[in-house]
């Protein structure tokens, strides 16, 4: 039986393989996505998540929403990064007009796919968290009908990747993330404790970049990532971290936890977005899960099979 899931996201070369993933995943039921800006405007993300959705060929009338042009508590500071490219998808650039977007606001849209299918939903975020703390205040009884919400963000035991406490979900909306963290909706983090254990090959995705159709275009995006990633840390892999979130939903099981509560600095000079994590003592009334290991291998080989699958065209669900 597959899992209900919406994804919201900001792609970003990563949130495009996620979504690519999920597509591809019969353990999912993707029932749609909402955006939020991030890694680069609401503009190009909601261009680019459109333009996935048809590489993966979703179905026209699966759900996609717009959310979010920035944090809930301040103003927005998009990311200024260049391993995504100027538009968030490296070197591609959408042409061909895009689906349109469905009715309504992320933030709602969110509450009413948890309400209309209490206890079953598994909500997956793998940008900032502004639409999910915004969607989570607005309509209390929105959480508690969640099945959880998995979230790719944090750096609780690693160094951060925007600042050296910080990675860049949580430092691009601190205070939406410690909302969501504080919430008592469970709550699974994988953050880069893990991501970047489970890097992926630059020789698979030039492997993948050969296939026709889909499969080579998502190589491609992984190639060019790779390679840029190789350029700037001299390594020749490179961490596909929102596509790991997705995995831990469709197999749980590459991944293993530890549970106890987290918070996130909202206000230090020095360690904004920071998550603070303490493992000693479990709180039930505030179930957080954190990802401490990962099965890099395994990760890999299931993303490669999966992006493999599109060649020829694109896979429909």
């Amino acid at each position: 039986m597959s899992t209900p899931v919406v994804i919201d996201c900001d792609p970003g070369v990563d949130d495009a393989v996620a979504l690519l993933l999920a597509l591809a995943s019969p353990e999912l039921e993707v029932r749609g996505v909402s955006t939020v800006a991030g890694n680069v405007s609401l503009a190009d993300v909601d261009r680019n998540a459109a333009h996935v959705l048809d590489l993966a060929g979703a179905p026209a009338g699966l759900p996609l929403v717009s959310g979010l042009a920035g944090p809930i508590a301040r103003a927005a500071r998009i990311r200024d990064e260049p391993m995504h490219g100027a538009g968030g998808l490296g070197g591609l650039v959408p042409q061909a007009p895009p689906r349109p977007f469905s009715a309504g606001h992320a933030v709602d849209w969110l509450a009413e796919r948890a309400l209309e299918a209490p206890g079953e939903l598994t909500l997956v975020a793998v940008g900032p968290l502004s639409n999910v703390a915004a969607m989570l205040a607005r309509h209390p009884q929105a959480g508690p009908a969640l099945r959880e919400i998995v979230v790719m963000g944090g750096a609780a035991f690693v160094q951060g990747n925007v600042t050296p406490a910080a990675e860049f979900n949580f430092h691009a909306d601190p205070e939406a993330a410690r909302y969501v963290l504080e919430s008592g909706v469970p709550v699974r983090v994988v953050g880069l404790d893990v991501t970047r254990a489970a890097l992926f090959p630059l020789a698979s995705a030039e492997r993948l970049a050969a296939l026709p159709g889909t499969a080579g275009v998502a190589g491609g995006l992984l190639r060019d990532f790779a390679l840029r990633y190789r350029d700037r840390f001299g390594v020749p892999a490179v961490p596909v971290h929102d596509a790991l979130a997705v995995a831990a939903v469709s197999h749980p099981g590459l991944l293993g936890w530890e549970e106890g509560t987290a918070s996130v600095e909202c206000s230090g000079e020095l360690t904004r977005g920071a998550l603070v994590a303490d493992l000693r003592t479990p709180d039930r009334e505030r179930r957080v899960s954190i990802a401490r290991t990962v099965d890099a291998d395994a990760f890999a080989a299931l993303l490669t099979d999966r992006l493999a699958g599109y060649a020829g065209g694109a896979r429909r669900r």
